[in-house]
């Protein structure tokens, strides 16, 4: 499974544990903007890109930050129709996390992974 990990610069450590996690199951990631360059056009082209190749998109908003950038990659995952998975109540004020193909929190996710069910 390809997976896009979005989020805030700030929760970068959070982030990559999660595709620490991801990547030992065999999945891979997309993109992986931890380590890069944090404001470029080339950077927001390869976030754009690595929404457009994901199977799903995992959204990590935990603390309370404005997650600017990690919105609209939400919104090309909704967009897509891609499974979209959030972790925290950071963006509980958006209307879109209603949305079916939004779900809740990672355990029932790492539970599919773990079962080989993704």
């Amino acid at each position: 499974m390809k997976v896009y990990v979005a989020s805030k610069w700030e929760e970068r450590p959070r982030v990559q544990a999660v595709m620490a996690y991801l990547r030992s199951f065999g999945h891979t990631i997309t993109y992986d903007w931890t380590h890069c360059e944090q404001f470029s056009q080339e950077q927001a082209q390869r976030d754009v890109q690595g929404v457009m190749d994901a199977d799903i998109l995992i959204f990590i908003a935990e603390e309370d930050l404005p997650y600017k950038g990690a919105y609209v990659e939400f919104g090309i995952a909704v967009a897509r129709g891609i499974p979209i998975y959030v972790t925290g109540n950071a963006i509980d004020q958006c209307i879109f996390t209603l949305l079916p193909n939004v779900h809740r929190g990672l355990p029932d996710l790492f539970r599919l992974i773990e079962e080989g069910g993704l």
